[in-house]
């Protein structure tokens, strides 16, 4: 597919799709934010959209696989060096993870661990290179030492085990899972500000891909006598029209890089961060790598919408992709105007209603915007 008639395609994209692709094309992290209830469904369906849509090796973290280094080294590591087919690899790797453990299978034909990724093969080495796309399920409760890890192994690409380095492939994406109830609880600050954008996905805009499989798998049992085609074949070349492939993704990134950016807003989005970083309860967090990172999605967004130069309009959608995990929300014994006589309980009552998306939305609101 060539990047021009990419656009056509973008509006037919899930959320979670737009999400892993802009992480891909950027080359950074995502963090994922959902409801409690539906953890296991989204873990679930990311594995679904790294295997079916860009054809990557995926891993699923449960909160006891980031508790000690050498736990999360192994889980990571895709030990698939043998080239085979993926979808005999997924099928033996899905009924061994059942056979061990019945509970591990989230929907039939998923495990935990994906089949190896068709980038992969030119990587091909002694030692296993980490898997490409790293889903952690509550990994803002990842051991701290873990978690530096992580950071080491998105900055460097690389992460060590007790015996050799392991390298993270070309396309590589650490997704951080974060319950409703937990968002309090946050990543190792570093690590927080390495990653690219939070994006919280709505309960209502559903699963399609896990919902897409269990449709299939019902059409099956029922069309088993049936002379028609197999629903998992029709279902396959559903997949093959959706795949992205990753010349696709190379593209992107180059127009992405290339769209223009003039002087007003350039202005616009330094205003941006300026009273962001003024705002009422905000105690830190819009850090300059942060703003380096708010012009870099800016300017990814635009290929999306089949421009090459950025809009006003980017510039908000980018704030409030990049901003929300990095506010810190002040104290009230922190809050600004107790330096200028505020009482403690008066800015406690200032503080109540506010976090980091009303903060966002009231400085996109109060800055003017450049015609």
């Amino acid at each position: 597919m060539e990047a021009a008639s990419f656009v056509d395609r973008v509006e037919d994209m899930t959320d979670l799709e737009l999400a892993m692709l802009l992480s891909l094309i950027a080359e950074h992290h995502c963090l994922i934010e959902v409801d409690d209830d539906l953890l296991n469904d989204l873990a679930s369906e990311l594995a679904l959209i790294a295997r079916d849509v860009f054809s990557l090796s995926y891993i699923i973290l449960e909160r006891a696989d980031v508790q000690s280094i050498d736990e999360f080294v192994a889980a990571i590591l895709d030990d698939n060096n043998d080239v085979e087919d993926p979808a005999d690899a997924l099928e033996d790797d899905s009924n061994q993870a059942c056979f061990s453990n019945p509970g591990i299978c989230l929907v039939d034909g998923l495990s935990f661990r994906g089949a190896p990724s068709t980038q992969n093969a030119q990587f091909q080495s002694d030692s296993p290179t980490v898997v490409n796309v790293i889903i952690a399920k509550d990994f803002n409760f990842a051991h701290d030492d873990v978690q530096v890890q992580a950071l080491e192994l998105i900055r460097k690409r690389r992460i060590y085990s007790r015996t050799t380095v392991h390298v993270a492939p070309k396309a590589f994406l650490l997704l951080p899972i974060v319950s409703t109830s937990s968002k309090h609880v946050r990543l190792n600050a570093h690590l927080n500000d390495r990653i690219f954008m939070s994006h919280y996905h709505e309960a209502e805009d559903g699963f399609p891909n896990l919902e897409e499989m269990d449709i299939a798998r019902h059409s099956e049992d029922e069309s088993a006598y049936s002379y028609s085609h197999s629903p998992s074949v029709r279902r396959e070349d559903m997949i093959a029209s959706r795949r992205i492939e990753s010349e696709l993704i190379d593209q992107l990134r180059v127009q992405g890089k290339a769209a223009t950016v003039t002087p007003e807003i350039r202005r616009y989005l330094q205003d941006v961060v300026a009273f962001l970083r003024l705002a009422r309860g905000v105690d830190g967090g819009v850090t300059p790598y942060a703003t380096t990172l708010f012009l870099a999605l800016a300017k990814y967004l635009a290929p999306f919408h089949g421009i090459d130069y950025v809009t006003p309009a980017l510039i908000t959608l980018a704030a409030k992709k990049v901003y929300p995990h990095r506010i810190i929300m002040a104290s009230p014994t922190r809050e600004r105007s107790t330096q200028y006589g505020t009482n403690v309980t008066t800015a406690r009552d200032l503080l109540r209603d506010l976090d980091p998306h009303t903060v966002l939305q009231h400085v996109l609101d109060t800055v003017e915007c450049p015609a």
